[in-house]
């Protein structure tokens, strides 16, 4: 369990020697995927993702102020997310139902961007797994992780937050904090819930007591950013040559079908509300909550606002299985 964190973070400190892109999260995915070849045996702790989420949460909380949210989420920025959502959908899902030629399930669970759990979760309940549904997620996630690598390749800005001292391990008071708010978010389902205390936390904390400057070390973004490079490879780890070679197309169409749209929609949008064109296409293209954050991070953009706008669109998609669950029943029993 812990050779798989062990070589996850080898990797990643080798990447970043080398002045790789994303270097952390690419370096452990790698790392991952080439020992899991070599026909190791590989796991990560429960709770990595908990650690992971908690980390880029405070680290958020910590660059932006308290008062960002009393402006709360603007409605028209609501009403893009809505719109663009469905317009992913629909062009990806006509894509793999008309001409891959893929039943109306698959190309519904395919066609729904950026919910790999959600979809998870239904394609396992159904009698028959789809390969090429979850295949299909995976070339998204691989390609806008990649897209996340071009952009901050392009910022040399670094990593908020000092290097690790005495002075600053007082960040593990608004974590403790988090951790157990975030307990009872999880328990009531809310998608990525220690992002969402470990921002919150980290916020007030720092507004109630200014003078102690509740800053994430660097190192620890460091780590969060491999961690999440090795969740990914251990997800990925199982992918055969075959499956790549029967499913590649139509993953990569529709992906680039929904990127088309995202771009489309978040340059109108950009017009219309006093946002720019980049903060929009990182709010709402079809990626990981967790890794559309990193890489707003290392931009410098509005990360609050990009992983608010992951988290409300995840909530509302992984509302998908309740309602997949609700229609099942009804058209057994009526």
């Amino acid at each position: 369990m812990y050779l798989a964190s062990f070589i996850a973070l080898v990797g990643s400190l080798l990447f970043t020697y080398f002045e790789i892109p994303l270097g952390a999260m690419f370096g452990a995915l790698i790392a991952l995927l080439v020992t899991a070849k070599a026909g190791f045996t590989l796991a990560l702790p429960k709770s990595t993702l908990t650690g992971v989420q908690l980390i880029l949460g405070a680290t958020v909380g910590s660059i932006v102020p308290v008062q960002t949210l009393s402006k709360g989420y603007p409605i028209l920025l609501f009403v893009g997310l809505v719109l663009c959502m469905s317009a992913q959908v629909l062009t990806s899902y006509l894509w793999l139902s008309k001409r891959e030629k893929w039943s109306k399930y698959e190309s519904l669970l395919g066609a729904v961007p950026g919910a790999m759990a959600a979809v998870l979760v239904i394609n396992e309940n159904h009698n028959s797994p789809s390969s090429k549904v979850i295949f299909t997620h995976t070339v998204r996630l691989i390609l806008l992780i990649i897209a996340s690598a071009l952009l901050v390749s392009t910022d040399n800005s670094p990593v908020p937050g000092p290097a690790i001292s005495s002075d600053n391990l007082w960040i593990l008071l608004p974590l403790l904090l988090a951790y157990f708010s975030g307990l009872l978010l999880d328990k009531i389902g809310t998608p990525a819930p220690y992002m969402v205390t470990g921002m919150l936390a980290t916020m007030f904390v720092n507004s109630e007591l200014p003078s102690y400057n509740f800053l994430v070390p660097t190192e620890l973004v460091f780590i969060a950013t491999s961690a999440l490079g090795a969740l990914i490879g251990i997800r990925l780890k199982d992918i055969t040559v075959v499956d790549i070679f029967s499913y590649a197309r139509a993953g990569i169409i529709a992906t680039t079908l929904s990127l088309t749209v995202t771009v489309v929609f978040a340059y109108i949008f950009s017009k219309l509300i006093d946002k720019e064109f980049i903060v929009l296409l990182m709010s709402w293209v079809p990626g990981s909550v967790e890794s559309m954050t990193v890489a707003a991070i290392y931009l410098g953009l509005e990360p609050a606002l990009i992983m608010l706008s992951h988290i409300i669109r995840m909530i509302m998609l992984h509302s998908i299985p309740l309602g997949f669950n609700i229609y099942e029943y009804l058209r057994r029993h009526l």
